[in-house]
């Protein structure tokens, strides 16, 4: 049985007649990397921030391993690491100072504090920059400083609000493969990000929120599915063949959406894999010299576009 690490009980945030976070009841089990989805004002700093103890919630509550965050605050911030979407770092400590000085905060001491700090610099990949000073760092490397302030005391849960924001492709790319040692390293992630590419390939669970409210939440691939059931399938024939596919499609009450050209049919197919088999029958049936029948998977960015687009005109019908 997966054991569960934070469960929200009703949780709820109020900004006098603003409400950041609506009763919110969510289960995210151990080990998960979760994405936290969503537009500015859905919420998702509010809940991080709340579950660092950062934020006292107006009503419900916040367990984190079957214990209320609440009623030792101190002892639950000794296995919860954060990163805030803006920090600091002290410019003019080098690296090897500045994790050091967090690493004491921690009460870590002696051969342990310098093991750690050492083990951290090589977590991070701030090997050749240990003793520089930190004012000299790119952005991509202080956001990494930024990631090893917040593991120094191997945190069972890890929050990440915006890690990966203003970054270039190349420093988010290190900066999520840092993140995946961690949690090999056995801690669970929550993660917000505007960064659906990279959040599809590095997040085992998503929720998706708008104005204080999860829409979806579940494990990536289920949550995609559920908002984009209709598979995007194509279909490549040899010449001479795309007239007759295209009359099979056509005539098939699965398909929808078909485009085609000069050798590649592609379309939308509400169906199982045993429908996808039959449909393959008659299109040889039909003399199609098949080539390839493949699946395009659908991305994150295209289920969260297809989420957000259903409640705007829900709201405004």
């Amino acid at each position: 049985m997966v054991k569960t690490i934070i469960e929200l009980r009703r949780l709820r945030k109020e900004y006098f007649n603003v409400v950041a976070l609506a009763d919110v009841d969510l289960s995210i089990p151990a080990g998960e990397i979760y994405g936290l989805i969503g537009p500015n004002g859905a919420g998702k700093t509010t809940l991080l921030r709340m579950l660092a103890t950062t934020l006292e919630p107006t009503a419900g509550r916040v367990l984190l391993e079957g214990k209320d965050l609440w009623d030792d605050p101190p002892g639950v911030r000794s296995v919860i690491g954060f990163m805030p979407d803006f920090f600091q770092v002290y410019r003019d400590l080098t690296v090897r100072e500045f994790l050091t000085f967090f690493a004491l905060a921690h009460g870590l001491r002696g051969a342990k504090l310098a093991h750690r700090v050492t083990d951290v610099i090589g977590l991070i990949g701030l090997e050749e920059k240990a003793d520089e000073l930190c004012k000299g760092l790119s952005r991509g490397m202080v956001q990494r400083l930024g990631l090893g302030r917040a593991v120094l005391h191997n945190p069972r849960l890890l929050l990440l609000d915006e890690p990966a924001s203003g970054l270039d492709p190349l420093a988010r790319a290190r900066l999520f493969a840092v993140l995946q040692r961690v949690r090999a390293e056995g801690a669970t992630i929550i993660i917000s990000s505007h960064i659906l590419a990279e959040l599809s390939g590095l997040c085992t669970s998503v929720g998706i929120m708008h104005q204080g409210v999860f829409l979806e939440s579940g494990p990536t691939e289920e949550v995609i599915r559920r908002l984009l059931p209709r598979r995007k399938l194509q279909l490549r024939v040899l010449e001479g063949s795309q007239t007759p596919a295209a009359n099979v499609l056509e005539k098939h009450e699965n398909v929808s959406m078909i485009q085609t050209d000069t050798t590649w049919l592609r379309f939308e197919f509400d169906g199982t894999d045993e429908t996808v088999s039959e449909l393959l029958d008659q299109l040889i049936a039909a003399g199609v010299r098949v080539v390839l029948l493949q699946e395009s998977a659908s991305s994150l960015h295209e289920a969260y576009i297809s989420i957000a687009e259903r409640n705007h005109h829900a709201v405004h019908a």
